[in-house]
């Protein structure tokens, strides 16, 4: 059997068919939905334009910088208290 038409590294399901099992269903979904609709869908969901990836970065950046800061006053409260007794 022949590799599939789609995604080039699957075997075709059988030997007059194009796809494999994956991206006959794929195919199937764009017949119902239409190619247009799933292509828009995927750029929405799956690919970032420069604008996402900045903020996304940004978003990790400051989620990182405040998981240090409350280590390192949960460090200083646990010296202060032990200093105390």
């Amino acid at each position: 059997m022949g590799r599939c038409y789609f995604c080039e590294n699957a075997t075709a399901e059988n030997w007059f068919g194009y796809f494999c099992e994956d991206c006959r269903k794929i195919k199937n979904i764009g017949n119902i939905y239409g190619f247009k609709e799933i292509k828009d869908v995927l750029e929405k969901v799956c690919i970032r334009n420069e604008k996402q990836r900045q903020f996304k970065i940004d978003t990790k950046l400051k989620d990182s910088e405040v998981v240090v800061k409350e280590t390192e006053s949960v460090r200083c409260g646990i010296l202060t208290r032990s200093k105390k007794q």
